[in-house]
């Protein structure tokens, strides 16, 4: 048995957010949303991850909705597992994940028409770097990645800021949680120490706990991924006084390519942000690249860019940009007319439209 856990869609009513579905389910509500944004000419990323029966993290990745690369969520999994370079001790493990897939995919879902039957060109290899002596290899495939973990669970970054998001399992634990609240947090750290498994709110209240007391190292054990770490860090409101600093500090000591990506990003350096291609693109990492094409005026990738956006505002302000930018051009060429007719006042009114314009569009950026 498999279950997928999907974050991000937007299309939630259909698809649950961070909610475990049976394989089955999750494939065949997926299908159908891909399939409707196909129809509307939509696109949107999603992260997902794919557990075990022991709730294990097998596999994590990124579904294009939408793209016309691959037609369902099995003919990427298919196309995408078998190409990805694992250590010789874990083969077993992909092997047994592949016959999974096979065995609960009906057939109908295996023969759907895909254009990546038909391309002979791998995605590269993504390899995050860690520090000598703590290095955790991630492989991956054009951002997917097949995790061989123990028994932990993922961090789900969109509960509430711990402590207050972390929940009572039962009346012994009652008293530890009720310190934690009033910020005593030392019994409560040292009780999930000791458990063999910690849930997704449990996981993201030791990561948080760690970091703020600038334990990296243990901060990564939680979870064994840095990227979890990363995220927390960049979404948690407990940092929000010192986000730079404190990403800066643990890229430091685990540097990967999406804390490289979102520094970037924090210290507005927007030319390297888009220059890095090894990024695991997020919804969120998605929205801060297409504003960061719009601060470096870039309107062709902004365009681009935009298109795997949900956020409206976001849409709008793109839609803006495109327009004002094809405004400026044209009362440029306007201008160089002008000057060669030498018709001082038409090119006056023409050089306050342009600054006009031109004001607008900084507003923007």
């Amino acid at each position: 048995m498999l279950f997928v856990r999907f974050t991000d869609v937007p299309k939630e009513v259909v698809l649950p957010n961070y909610e475990r579905l049976p394989y089955e389910e999750a494939l065949l509500l997926s299908t159908r949303i891909h399939q409707e944004a196909q129809q509307t000419n939509e696109r949107f990323a999603s992260e997902f991850r794919i557990f075990d029966d022991d709730d294990q993290l097998v596999y994590k990745g990124t579904f294009q909705f939408g793209d016309t690369t691959y037609q369902n969520l099995y003919l990427q999994l298919k196309d995408r597992i078998p190409r990805i370079r694992i250590r010789k001790e874990d083969a077993t493990k992909k092997i047994l994940l592949l016959e999974n897939l096979e065995r609960l995919t009906p057939e109908t879902y295996k023969t759907m028409v895909t254009e990546a039957a038909t391309r002979n060109n791998t995605d590269a290899t993504h390899i995050s770097r860690l520090r000598r002596g703590q290095r955790h290899i991630v492989y991956s495939a054009s951002g997917v990645s097949l995790l061989l973990l123990g028994a932990l669970t993922v961090v789900r970054i969109v509960q509430p800021d711990p402590p207050s998001g972390v929940r009572a399992e039962a009346s012994g634990w009652q008293s530890l949680y009720e310190a934690a609240l009033t910020g005593e947090t030392g019994p409560l750290v040292e009780n999930l120490e000791k458990r063999q498994s910690l849930n997704d709110e449990q996981q993201q209240f030791l990561i948080t706990h760690y970091v703020e007391e600038q334990d990296y190292d243990q901060a990564v054990s939680v979870t064994k991924d840095p990227i979890d770490v990363e995220t927390i860090i960049m979404q948690s409101k407990r940092f929000a006084t010192n986000r730079q600093d404190t990403l800066h500090a643990f890229q430091a000591v685990h540097p990967t390519d999406e804390g490289t990506f979102d520094l970037a990003i924090l210290q507005k350096d927007y030319r390297r942000a888009v220059s890095l291609t090894d990024v695991e693109m997020t919804t969120v990492r998605q929205e801060s690249r297409t504003r960061a094409y719009i601060a470096l005026k870039d309107v062709t990738k902004a365009k681009e860019s935009v298109r795997t956006v949900q956020d409206e505002k976001l849409k709008e302000q793109v839609a803006t940009f495109v327009r004002l930018d094809e405004e400026i051009k044209a009362l440029e060429d306007q201008k160089r007319q002008l000057s060669e007719k030498e018709d001082k006042e038409a090119l006056e009114k023409l050089n306050e439209s342009l600054e006009a314009k031109q004001r607008q569009l900084d507003m923007i950026i």
